[in-house]
């Protein structure tokens, strides 16, 4: 149930960190969502993860959605990353987790950095972006694979890795589309 409440929440600063206020009609995806959800693993959680941000609904092409994509995937990215420093910071974190939250800021900063040359490469260099958001891609297993190897529950974790993961994997795959 905690788990649950924390992905509501973090949807919820999604949802507020986007500026426009258009949005698309729910259970109908446009043809450009529908086209590279059906190419992740979790259809259901890529189009939610499409919707939240406004701007999706006036994506005309691929390159545009990617961009869309991408600078939500940046701003997740770097609120997570300012969480796990948070987190650096209390005197509630367990003291065996703190090379798990210093691995996870590491691996979320390269993600970020990784993202940024993915959308500048867009137009320059679609094969080097793809390569780029496959790397920033991985960022979540990193900070994944750090956290499983302290055997600790950390459900806040959990699920900013999780959506570190679709994110990634929807900038992957829309860049892949490009690529030819």
């Amino acid at each position: 149930m905690k788990q649950v409440a924390a992905a509501i929440a973090f949807f919820l600063v999604i949802v507020h960190t986007c500026s426009s206020t258009n949005s698309i009609a729910p259970n109908s995806p446009p043809t450009l969502v529908d086209g590279v959800c059906k190419q992740t693993e979790n259809y259901a959680d890529c189009v939610s993860a499409l919707q939240l941000n406004p701007r999706t609904s006036a994506a005309s092409d691929l390159k545009s959605l990617a961009r869309i994509v991408l600078e939500t995937a940046i701003a997740n990215t770097t609120n997570s990353k300012d969480y796990f420093e948070l987190m650096t910071k209390s005197k509630r974190t367990a003291p065996s987790l703190m090379p798990t939250l210093k691995n996870c800021i590491s691996s979320y900063a390269r993600t970020v950095a990784l993202f940024n040359s993915t959308i500048m490469e867009l137009d320059s260099d679609i094969t080097a972006a793809t390569y780029d958001a496959l790397l920033g891609y991985l960022g979540s297993w990193y900070c994944g694979d750090s956290l499983n190897s302290t055997r600790l529950d950390v459900p806040s974790i959990k699920i900013r890795v999780y959506y570190l993961d679709l994110y990634g994997i929807i900038g992957y795959r829309i860049t892949k589309q490009l690529s030819g």
